[in-house]
């Protein structure tokens, strides 16, 4: 009960620790050769900038770099409790503290590296995915400076480490709330469309997401839409068929559409306009 306690009433905020794993290699975790352009870009664009806490989620921390065009991400390592620790543990008696264990579920980076891995080999434009290290190497012998929210300074080497690295993107709402106030129509729309594209090509290359918040999931590079949140995607075949397809398109639609009728009802008729377009074209 005292090293539940202890995971339940620790420090939430960053540290090196909670990044660092005992992880061994996994060959399902591999990914194919970088090509001389993707470590050129790496090595003199992406370490050696300096990055800054940005925010924390479910699965991760991440950190923005100072031109602000990347995001690195770090897995809470923290969040897999010890096998031994599980072991007839009574993770019941912790239930009112907020501290949960469903033995039915699969192991975190099992779970959410297989969705970033298949994100990365398959929909890497559609995901702004730079660069993933699920297996520690010493490819790049390379380290990054980070800042926490408090401004204190950490040193992390790459190479053991877990991390992503994503190109940075406006949350969709964030971008189109601006383009309507600009009066930027034109950017609008093809914003919009842009967004729906995303959903259908996920769709046309076999992927579910079975938690499409738009609001937290996905933005914008420039007027490109994309997935920032790849730990929710996962294969399905059935996707592809055009019933689940347009289902899935007129689902969002839907989502974006109320969101503008109660916030912004004059375009309205720009969401409905590009759904019903990709729709007839499929």
């Amino acid at each position: 009960m005292g090293s539940g306690l202890f995971f339940c009433c620790r420090s939430t905020g960053f540290s090196i620790d909670k990044i660092t794993s005992n992880l061994s290699f996994n060959r399902t975790w591999e990914i194919e050769s970088i090509t001389d352009k993707q470590r050129e870009l790496l090595i003199q664009k992406v370490f050696p900038q300096t990055y800054y806490y940005l925010a924390s989620g479910n699965q991760c921390y991440a950190f923005i770099s100072e031109d602000r065009q990347y995001v690195l991400k770090f897995f809470k390592m923290q969040n897999l409790f010890p096998k031994e620790l599980k072991k007839g543990f009574p993770f019941s008696l912790l239930r009112p503290l907020g501290v949960n264990h469903d033995k039915n579920n699969q192991l975190f980076s099992e779970r959410i590296f297989a969705s970033y891995k298949d994100a990365y080999e398959t929909l890497r434009k559609e995901t702004g995915l730079v660069y993933i290290h699920f297996n520690k190497t010493r490819d790049f012998g390379r380290k990054v400076t980070l800042i926490d929210s408090k401004g204190k300074k950490y040193i992390v080497e790459l190479d053991g480490i877990e991390y992503i690295v994503q190109k940075k993107a406006i949350k969709v709402f964030e971008h189109l709330k601006t383009l309507i106030e600009q009066e930027k129509f034109e950017d609008l729309r093809a914003s919009l469309r842009s967004f729906l594209q995303l959903i259908a090509v996920r769709c046309e290359k076999g992927f579910v997401d079975h938690d499409i918040s738009i609001r937290n999931n996905f933005g914008f590079i420039g007027n490109s839409a994309i997935q920032f949140d790849c730990a929710t995607l996962t294969r399905d075949s059935s996707m592809k068929f055009p019933m689940n397809f347009r289902q899935e398109v007129l689902e969002v639609a839907d989502r974006l559409d109320t969101w503008a009728r109660e916030n912004y009802p004059e375009i309205s008729l720009f969401v409905q306009e590009e759904a019903q377009r990709l729709i007839n074209r499929s």
